[in-house]
């Protein structure tokens, strides 16, 4: 096989462990976490949080409603059971009943709302925590699948550099080096194909000189333009 041969298949080796790195560089940051559970916790958290926060308000105007009462109740003992029988006094008691129990009922209706939000926030919560179960269940096997595509994928990693090892001893020093710096300053493809006498890479005619050499399997031909090694394909 010629050298330029042996670069080819040297880069095809090279292609093919790349392809193997970054299919594993996939898989490895997809093992770092499921976006969409991740965001169905924060919901669930949140949702748990604006309930507990609606409960503490539920409290707190239990506690107005109680406080209010404990008021009323006194001051109409003490207008209905004839222990006051001054009317001027009556009827301050009338006024600050009238008084106590509008507070009360706005308190109530203040109450009615919270209790809604209440019901509406804990099943909107249930769901959510319903939600994530879910989630984590389908990750735990997607993590396991993961795992196992992970290490097949660093199997196959080793195999292609054992392949790119044995062919690099097949390829002449000199010429290797200039493969490997092509391939460093190329964006890991040093060889281009030659075809109908323009470079595929840069889609540059090749001028004649050059594509005659380019079929001589003893020299190692670059394009002019993009400075790839041509092979003929």
């Amino acid at each position: 096989m010629s050298t330029v041969q042996d670069i080819v298949t040297l880069q095809a080796f090279d292609n093919e462990a790349s392809a193997f790195k970054a299919a594993l560089a996939d898989v490895e940051q997809r093992l770092q976490g499921d976006p969409e559970l991740d965001e169905a916790r924060r919901n669930s958290q949140e949702l748990q949080a604006s309930a507990a926060n609606l409960r503490r308000e539920q409290r707190r105007i239990d506690g107005e409603i109680a406080g209010l009462t404990a008021k009323i109740d006194p001051e109409e003992k003490r207008l209905y059971d004839g222990s006051v029988t001054n009317p001027k006094e009556l009827s301050n008691i009338q006024r600050e009943l009238e008084l106590l129990k509008a507070h009360r009922t706005a308190f109530e209706e203040e109450l009615l709302g919270v209790m809604s939000n209440i019901n509406r926030t804990e099943r909107a919560a249930e769901e959510a925590k319903a939600e994530v179960i879910r989630l984590e269940q389908r990750w735990e096997s997607q993590t396991g699948e993961l795992k196992l595509e992970a290490k097949k994928l660093q199997d196959s990693i080793v195999a292609a550099d054992q392949k790119r090892d044995r062919q690099k001893a097949e390829i002449p020093p000199r010429s290797l080096a200039v493969y490997e710096d092509l391939k460093r300053r190329k964006g890991g493809t040093a060889v281009a194909k030659l075809q109908g006498g323009v470079c595929q890479s840069c889609r540059i005619m090749v001028p004649e000189g050059i594509r005659r050499r380019v079929f001589s399997p003893a020299l190692l031909t670059q394009c002019p333009s993009c400075d790839r090694i041509l092979s003929v394909g």
